[in-house]
């Protein structure tokens, strides 16, 4: 108890802009914000409208029996953060063992590294842990491995996994679990309101549709798709993008409607067109996510899959790549959508906040919520003014991402490619309870990326939360030779400034620059005033990543200045 008090003093100590809407709220300036009802989204029934009928009957010619030996040897299961190798003595250690991260709990129980393993992890195995899991936890009903996005998830794994291989346990037997997989999500749906429901309800969703067209039960599949039909309205924006702030969770969602929508075509569901319009709506952005050297990953990397496990979305092939490891009928179908999708529009996209611009062989990549706050609920950072560089090809500074949910400094701007003022990053911390028009008070100018002749210029680069700040711009000028990246900075007072940027390869300091060496080419990075390096990760999946530097400068100054940084090829 001390200790979460403890906790929410800090969060206090350390926000203005908390502490600023408690003290309208108790004056009464802030109202509470619309009721609604937990797992009861307006658009559907009370869960009573799914009746306990029989399981239903997974169709033989889809779901065949599996023949499966039990494994003799060790075997290695890569979760995300951690490889876990399993006994044939004790496979169940597996899901009881104690982890360091949820994350890394949770994918156990997902089953979640069964489609990413491939022919790393033999059949045999799967079925092993499968038999293993459902003794001790199949007949439960609550904790964490009955969280319904995690009931989804391991449901979802296994039915892809038995339409390959066949079933991993007695038909019967699996009817019945899988149907109670779809009650229990059913009766725990992620609605959390207006203001706080994010891309796990249609996850829920896409569980029932998967469960009800895999067992011939329509009340199921049907209320899955309305689901995410509905949902899709409240996570994508108009030109497709996923709401969220992140590049990898853009890619996994769209894998998720297409995924849902195979199943709905397969069992003529009425949702079936709007299903595929919404896939082909994400899959159309995710061109314009890409740079030459490949998709930045801004914002946060989900522990689900890989990123690298989503590369068939952007046309990519390999046997560990989504939907290389489905029924070949099911992966034609997808290759086929994925191959016939046209790229939306950069106009529409730069709405919606993903701006792709650049000059003379460079590219960059940068993302500025529309309004000026991370996305909430979302998976983006505070580094407003954050952004990817590519120089044809190979990516020289870069957005580090995030490891892990754990890890605060990769979600506000401490580690990615911006500038702090007094510590502070360029967007407030987000809060679910903020109401719009407590937000539109605090943000009172919303962030403006505008094209110039040799590159673009940020209006609004942040920092209305902190007082004496009174605007801030960045710009971007490109050359042949390199870019110029010019911070403008007008308010009060002397100020802590730091600018920094990340680099994923060696850097040596000469004088008062730095020389990235990019493997085929070597670049300038000169800052105007003495650099010092701190050790840091970019991460390439949930807990993995490579060794990389920051850059940085750091100064005392009187407001406003200007602030100019370059960066040549040599």
């Amino acid at each position: 108890m001390m200790q979460a008090l403890i906790r929410k003093a800090r969060h206090v100590l350390n926000d203005p802009v908390l502490r600023h809407w408690l003290l309208r709220r108790l004056v009464g300036l802030e109202k509470q914000l619309s009721g609604f009802v937990v797992g009861q989204p307006p658009y559907l029934g009370p869960p009573a409208e799914i009746s306990p009928e029989a399981p239903g009957e997974l169709v033989p010619g889809d779901f065949p029996a599996g023949s499966f030996a039990r494994p003799v040897s060790p075997a290695s299961i890569a979760l995300p953060g951690e490889t876990v190798e399993v006994s044939p003595a004790d496979p169940g250690l597996l899901f009881t063992r104690r982890y360091n991260d949820i994350e890394t709990l949770l994918a156990a129980h997902r089953f979640a590294w069964v489609p990413v393993a491939g022919a790393a992890v033999e059949p045999d195995w799967v079925a092993a842990l499968w038999q293993s899991w459902t003794p001790r936890f199949g007949k439960d009903d609550s904790g964490w491995p009955w969280h319904a996005y995690t009931a989804a998830e391991r449901a979802i794994n296994i039915i892809d996994f038995s339409r390959r291989f066949g079933l991993p346990d007695d038909r019967q037997a699996m009817c019945a679990l899988l149907a109670r997989h779809a009650d229990i999500i059913r009766n725990n749906l992620e609605y959390f309101g207006d203001h706080y429901t994010s891309n796990h309800l249609s996850n829920n969703g896409r569980g029932l549709l998967r469960i009800g067209a895999a067992l011939g039960r329509p009340e199921y599949a049907e209320t899955g798709a309305r689901i995410m039909v509905a949902e899709a309205g409240r996570i994508f924006g108009r030109s497709g993008v996923l709401r969220e702030g992140s590049t990898h969770y853009h890619q996994l969602i769209t894998r998720n409607y297409i995924d849902a929508w195979v199943d709905a075509r397969m069992v003529d569901l009425d949702q079936t067109a709007m299903l595929r319009d919404i896939a082909e709506r994400a899959l159309a952005v995710i061109p314009g996510l890409f740079l030459p050297g490949g998709m930045p990953l801004i914002g946060d990397i989900s522990p689900d899959v890989p990123p690298a496990y989503l590369a068939g979305l952007a046309g990519g092939a390999g046997e560990n790549i989504w939907p290389a490891m489905l029924s070949n009928d099911r992966r034609q179908e997808i290759l086929a959508l994925i191959g016939t999708t046209a790229a939306v529009s950069p106009d529409k996209l730069a709405d919606d906040g993903w701006h792709r611009f650049g000059g003379h062989g460079w590219q960059a990549l940068s993302y500025v919520p529309p309004d000026g706050w991370p996305p909430m609920p979302g998976h983006g950072h505070r580094d407003l003014g954050g952004f990817e560089l590519h120089d044809d090809g190979v990516p020289i500074i870069v957005d580090p991402g995030r490891g892990s949910y754990a890890d605060s400094d990769y979600e506000d701007a401490a580690m990615h490619n911006g500038v702090l003022i007094d510590g502070a990053g360029g967007a407030p911390i987000n809060r679910a309870y903020y109401a719009p028009e407590f937000r539109d008070r605090v943000i009172r100018t919303r962030p403006n990326l505008q094209r110039t002749r040799d590159g673009s210029v940020l209006h609004g680069a942040g920092f209305q939360h902190v007082a004496g700040i009174d605007a801030v711009e960045r710009e971007w000028r490109f050359t042949k030779t390199g870019l110029s990246i010019a911070d403008s900075i007008a308010g009060r007072g002397r100020r802590r400034i730091r600018r920094q940027f990340c680099t994923p390869h060696p850097v040596v300091p000469d004088g008062d620059s730095a020389i990235i060496n990019a493997g085929p080419a070597s670049y300038r990075l000169s800052m105007g005033s003495t650099i010092s390096f701190v050790e840091m990760t970019c991460w390439s999946a949930y807990g993995k990543g490579m060794a990389g530097t920051l850059i940085v400068t750091e100064t005392n100054e009187k407001l406003p200045i200007d602030a100019v940084a370059t960066l040549e090829r040599l």
